[in-house]
């Protein structure tokens, strides 16, 4: 363990702005939802309602939990149903990229070589990367439960809550550490700790809906499950904290042993030897550009599908959900005069389509990742050009958003269909889901732009993102200006199915993002690669 304070405080340095990011947009999450939450479920009358629509119904069950304290519903439980399972996610994805960043990332790079040189212990590393990512959780933490206080919510149940996070987060961690032994790359070892998150998530809700029976025992195998019972705002159970406790040192445990059975570098599970000789389907550098995304596209199309089908299956509840809400005059007004169901579709299609701007963005960002690594090199050293290389990535990013969108719209358009009883809904979804594409246009070719024209700025992209994010789907409730509205390209398209389809903001969407492409192909003609200037 030699040099692991050392090791943590340049992780910590590190990860400073990644980290802030991290704790303002959950902060700010828990914030908004808490808001919105004491708004709308003042009375004991309107509590006793959401509870009342949460009972038994196992859509809802699934995306948010059994609905700890909903037989004597507060303002603080429901809350946690609403909220506490994704804020738990979005801390067990921050906890998996920490660690990973400061691991399999630095031997794939090789960095942990000239580390490693210095008088460092063998379990150093891996102690100083789990316990950066155990920093970022409390620092969340403690942001929640400030939060949570400044709206006035209990103090006990603000507590378990942020502990509950910490325990997850931990427990993540520690996950993603086992698993930066047994793969070989940083994208093996996200996409397998992810994999892990996607079966806790099934898993729990198996065991959530499950109910009496003995399946419900599944709630307390998955960490997700686990998180939750420890009932924040409905009668807390601090025992519950000695499962991720004894989880995540487990499986520490098993960090530690397997740290002792590997060479530095390589994994338990060993990469297969490739071939002499490119396949056939690998000769250009498109073929390449969808190899190298092919599992990309198809994780996020699996689960912007997973994503919809939920959206869809509640379909046929939206207008009881709805029924006892103060703004439900606004919301009918800002879907033209359309229906609850067709506004609330139109809704969940918005926020698919900012899962597709997410994926184009990070398909993107894929340029500056192979630039960085210094795997471009060998590509351009063939007859290739630079443009013909940049805008492979660009067109596999296309074809991938196209894969995504439909994806989801399908998905929703099937749950839909089997909820309401009208199969029409099927063949109403694809395009809804298309028609946002364009807007996810612009937002990849700044993407696009940042990765080949200002490459030390490219995560910057996610920025765009993020606004698109807090304009599309909290715009209302923080009353934004039109000003700042327009911002994102999402505002100015058609809200499908609940509006005809606009064609000319569709047109001026893709003008936009050809510009941009062509000012990023422009620029990168004219600087040397690997440069982050």
């Amino acid at each position: 363990m030699t040099g692991t304070l050392l090791l943590l405080r340049f992780a910590l340095r590190r990860d400073r702005v990644k980290s802030a990011v991290w704790v303002v947009a959950i902060a700010t999450l828990v914030a908004v939802s808490a808001g919105s939450v004491i708004d709308l479920y003042r009375t004991d009358e309107s509590r006793l309602a959401y509870a009342a629509l949460v009972d038994g119904n196992a859509a809802l069950i699934v995306q948010s939990g059994p609905g700890y304290g909903l037989d004597d519903p507060s303002v603080g439980a429901i809350l946690m149903n609403e909220l506490s399972i994704w804020t738990i996610i979005g801390v067990s994805i921050m906890s998996i990229f920490a660690v990973t960043r400061h691991t399999r990332a630095e031997e794939e790079s090789e960095r942990a070589d000239l580390v490693r040189s210095l008088p460092l212990g063998r379990q150093a590393p891996a102690a100083a990367a789990f316990a950066a990512a155990l920093v970022a959780d409390i620092a969340v933490a403690a942001a929640v439960v400030a939060v949570l206080l400044a709206a006035g919510l209990d103090v006990m149940g603000s507590l378990a809550f942020g502990a509950c996070l910490v325990g997850a987060g931990a427990t993540f961690a520690a996950v993603a550490s086992v698993m930066a032994h047994v793969t070989t790359t940083s994208r093996s070892v996200n996409g397998s700790s992810l994999a892990v998150l996607a079966a806790a998530f099934i898993v729990r809700a198996i065991g959530d809906v499950a109910g009496d029976t003995w399946l419900s025992a599944l709630s307390w195998v998955s960490p997700i499950g686990a998180a939750q019972a420890i009932r924040a705002f409905a009668d807390e159970r601090w025992w519950t904290l000695s499962i991720p406790l004894a989880s995540s040192s487990a499986l520490l445990g098993a960090s530690a042993l397997l740290t002792t059975r590997r060479d530095i570098g390589r994994g338990l599970l060993g990469e297969r030897p490739g071939r002499a000789e490119a396949a056939p389907q690998l000769d250009s550098p498109l073929a390449l550009a969808l190899r190298l995304q092919r599992p990309m596209i198809a994780g996020w199309s699996v689960g912007a599908a997973v994503l919809g089908l939920f959206y869809g299956i509640v379909a046929d509840q939206i207008e009881q959900m709805l029924i006892d809400s103060p703004e439900i005059a606004d919301f009918l007004a800002q879907a033209g005069g359309a229906s609850i169901v067709d506004a609330y579709l139109a809704t969940a299609t918005l926020m698919l389509g900012l899962l597709t701007a997410a994926f184009v963005t990070a398909a993107m960002l894929r340029l500056h990742g192979e630039e960085r690594a210094g795997r471009v090199d060998p590509i351009l050293a063939a007859p290739v050009t630079r443009r013909t290389w940049a805008l492979s990535h660009l067109r596999t990013a296309a074809a991938g958003a196209a894969v995504v969108s439909t994806s989801a719209g399908a998905a929703t358009g099937l749950g839909a269909s089997l909820a309401l009883s009208e199969p029409e809904r099927l063949s109403q979804s694809i395009p809804a889901a298309l028609s946002l594409t364009p807007a996810a246009a612009v937002i990849g070719a700044i993407a696009f732009l940042l990765a080949t024209a200002l490459p030390r700025w490219a995560l910057a992209s996610w920025a765009a993102v993020a606004v698109a994010v807090v304009v599309g789907l909290l715009g209302d409730l923080l009353d934004l200006p039109s000003a700042v509205r327009a911002l994102s390209p999402y505002h100015h398209l058609a809200a499908m199915p609940a509006e005809p389809f606009a064609v000319l903001p569709a047109l001026v969407c893709l003008a936009v993002s050809v510009a941009l492409v062509a000012l990023g192909l422009a620029r990168l003609d004219r600087r040397d690669l690997s440069r982050s200037t």
